[in-house]
């Protein structure tokens, strides 16, 4: 019989490094959780830890064993899920701007085929984000392809390709700078930025990312979307949005468009744990997704 609390208590241990750290983590005593880990290590006859008054590391045994607590918890999280809700829920985390822009109609349209599954999102940075995918907490990222390439995990990630359409420029109608495309007239302008896009403008290409960082680009960073827009309807701020996102802002007359400088692409891809076994409601959202290109 396999203890999840056992099981729980091992992968704090092995994911922070230190029993005081893990024992903080886990609400309890620092004697509690060795002797926790000493319980499994009798149980199971093998030694998991090496240790000295110092530091702590993994044997070969507990590094066999780490991946594996990390599928045996997330199970346990879906099983206790699905008996209490009495259906299967999908985790995803995003960005804003993927969340306002296609996550309402994905889900329209996923709903039809599935009802009895239940997705919870949640917004945060891609590199926070990568540390509840590692831990199967969550069964994938959906984030702007560039940002996903960045991460330093990314060679550990299945990453596929759902979406992509034109950024625009927005700004309310008769601004002065309707029609520029010169970067450099339009950084004189206050800008405002949905979300986290700081490990993507990183990786952005170096001349642009200095003239970014000597414009001290943006004034404004939000994690929303709509109150972006909303900014650039009601003052001479700038913001950039993908075109379905603005189509509505356009249809009412608050906000105008020009051709985004550079001409990015809002390319949008969901990483999936390379090593994950195939999922077919989640492979269901994703191609919901992709409908909507």
């Amino acid at each position: 019989m396999i203890d999840l609390r056992l099981i729980r208590n091992f992968e704090a241990v092995y994911r922070l490094g230190q029993f005081s750290r893990a024992a903080e983590s886990l609400g309890m005593t620092q004697s509690a959780l060795t002797k926790s880990i000493q319980a499994l290590e009798t149980q199971w006859g093998v030694v998991l830890f090496h240790r000295t008054t110092r530091q702590v590391s993994p044997t070969e045994a507990g590094r066999r064993l780490y991946p594996l607590s990390i599928q045996l918890l997330a199970l346990g999280q879906s099983v206790r899920a699905q008996t209490l809700g009495g259906g299967r829920q999908l985790k995803i985390i995003t960005g804003p701007a993927v969340l306002e822009t296609l996550i309402t109609p994905a889900l329209l349209a996923f709903r039809q085929t599935h009802p009895e599954i239940r997705i919870s999102v949640e917004t945060m940075r891609a590199e926070v984000a990568m540390d509840d995918l590692v831990q199967r907490r969550v069964q994938a990222l959906v984030y702007h392809s560039d940002t996903l390439g960045a991460l330093a995990q990314a060679r550990d990630l299945k990453i596929k390709p759902v979406f992509s359409e034109p950024y625009l420029l927005a700004h309310r109608p008769g601004h002065p700078a309707t029609g520029c495309t010169n970067l450099h007239d339009l950084l004189a302008y206050d800008w405002a930025v949905a979300g986290f896009d700081t490990l993507y403008e990183a990786n952005l290409p170096g001349p642009l990312r200095l003239q970014l960082a000597a414009a001290d680009f943006p004034r404004y960073r939000l994690l929303s979307q709509s109150a972006c827009l909303d900014l650039a309807a009601e003052s001479a701020i700038l913001t950039a949005a993908p075109r379905s996102a603005v189509a509505p802002w356009l249809a009412s007359g608050r906000l105008a468009t020009s051709p985004y400088p550079a001409r990015f692409q809002f390319s949008v891809s969901v990483a999936t744990p390379i090593k994950a076994e195939p999922d077919a409601a989640l492979e269901a959202f994703f191609a919901a997704l992709v409908g909507l290109a």
